[in-house]
């Protein structure tokens, strides 16, 4: 609240003299405005027609005291108070407080106290306080979640909108019950312990309970009352989807792990096989019966490498959020792979420039992201030689690798669906899952995958991973 906004403050006080002077010095000195009273009677008055920012009020008044006229306000009124008391008034004072008054003060302190600095302060305080409280009201009565007030006993001592909707009551018949009343017993036993718990500790304590098939985040917080930590604050979100989501995925990465286990050795130890028996009849068929042979190898080399990419996809899966990363040898794993493809495809052409020694945050996994490149670039490639060229260059903060290839290259509107980003999916543009894989790993290492025209044909896949911090 700035200083300059303009406040409206009621002075109730039996001296006509003395209202009237603290009223000519806030506004003169302070710009607020005020409206007195001298009595109880005309306070509620002046209450009835017109709002104010707070009250400041005697306590020692002939018909109806400083007390009484709080309580009258209370019940009617939300408006700061703040009381004046005489010499010795410390039992009033302590009074006041217990009974919720915002603020006390020495009558004689304000009288003494010409520049009335410390009157002014305690009624900015008191309306900022007052104000934070009804934004914070307001908060809590729009909020989706349930949240209560409880003491120790387990009693509501107050509930929002969410809370009342869901339990079909309103929140009136909420406050004074017990939160046994509205949930089963041991529910409301483990609320009310957590409860403790965090009063104990003085720090918020968050736990998870279920009624029936519904599933519930709760965060228990405590709360102060004149200095001494009686109730908490209970925040209660229902997490029943996402609970039936997690178990979901939970069943759908166990399905994709015993499918993954399948692929893995069942379609890959047949594989094998095929290979191994084409190689064996190469010396007894003629030449024209190499070609098909040529097919039997080529394509049980595709189905290799598809179930090598179906195992590191369901890796990169497994992983989670959460992955272990390691400082690996980016040269040395890209020399490793263009030694793979040069045995696989003989046919192909690898131009290689210098692969220095260089680390960079990955996992075991980094041999795939290349793998899957280089094999892209040949076996999609409709050069007559099919020509990949690999290069390897550092930045201060970054490792960057180009593998270009001499095939049809990607159309501009095809450059982003090809690693089918978000999205991938039986529906997904992407040419496989290969680049996707491709994509999700450098995603994981924090680096970047693109695509660029080579010139004068084909195409560019680019990496951009980081390098580990010093």
């Amino acid at each position: 609240m700035s200083h300059d906004d303009t406040l409206s403050i009621l002075i109730v006080d039996d001296s006509a003299f003395f209202v009237s002077l603290l009223a000519d010095k806030l506004e003169s000195n302070y710009g607020m405005t005020s409206v007195t009273a001298t009595n109880a009677g005309e306070a509620m008055l002046e209450l009835s027609h017109k709002s104010f920012d707070c009250i400041v009020s005697d306590y020692q008044m002939p018909e109806t005291t400083g007390l009484e006229l709080y309580k009258m306000v209370k019940e009617q009124h939300d408006v700061p108070f703040i009381l004046l008391t005489g010499q010795g008034g410390e039992e009033i004072a302590s009074r006041a407080i217990r009974m919720g008054i915002d603020e006390y003060l020495m009558k004689q302190s304000v009288r003494e106290d010409e520049p009335l600095e410390l009157l002014v302060n305690r009624i900015r305080n008191v309306v900022e306080q007052r104000r934070t409280q009804r934004k914070y009201e307001r908060l809590v009565d729009n909020s989706p979640d349930e949240i209560s007030q409880l003491s120790v006993t387990g009693e509501i001592l107050a509930a929002n909108e969410a809370m009342a909707t869901a339990f079909g009551v309103s929140q009136a018949k909420l406050v004074g019950e017990q939160l046994s009343t509205f949930v089963p017993d041991d529910v409301a036993a483990t609320r009310l312990k957590e409860s403790k718990r965090a009063i104990t500790a003085g720090s918020a304590v968050t736990f998870q309970d279920s009624i029936g098939v519904r599933h519930f985040h709760n965060i228990a917080v405590p709360l102060s009352t004149a200095g001494e930590v009686d109730s908490v604050q209970l925040v209660t979100r229902e997490i029943t989807l996402q609970k039936r989501n997690e178990q979901e995925l939970e069943q759908k990465t166990e399905k994709l792990t015993l499918i993954n286990r399948i692929v893995r050795h069942d379609i890959n130890n047949d594989v094998q096989l095929l290979m191994g028996w084409s190689d064996l009849i190469r010396s007894h068929v003629d030449e024209s019966g190499m070609e098909t042979v040529d097919r039997i190898s080529n394509t049980s080399n595709h189905i290799a490498e598809l179930t090598a990419i179906a195992r590191d996809f369901v890796g990169s899966l497994e992983e989670g959020t959460e992955i272990d990363l390691e400082v690996i040898d980016l040269g040395r794993t890209l020399q490793t792979e263009i030694d793979k493809k040069r045995t696989t495809y003989s046919e192909a052409k690898f131009v290689v420039g210098d692969l220095p020694l260089v680390g960079i945050r990955a996992n075991e996994l980094l041999a795939s992201v290349f793998g899957n490149l280089l094999s892209n670039a040949i076996r999609h490639n409709d050069a007559e030689t099919p020509t990949v060229h690999v290069d390897l260059n550092e930045t201060e903060t970054d490792v960057i690798v180009r593998v270009a290839d001499n095939g049809p290259g990607v159309p501009d509107d095809r450059k982003e669906a090809i690693f089918g980003k978000g999205r991938m999916g039986p529906k997904s543009p992407g040419t496989g899952v290969g680049l996707h894989l491709v994509y999700t790993l450098v995603d994981q290492y924090g680096g970047d995958v693109w695509v660029e025209d080579n010139v004068p044909r084909g195409a560019i896949f680019v990496v951009k991973l980081p390098k580990p911090a010093n």
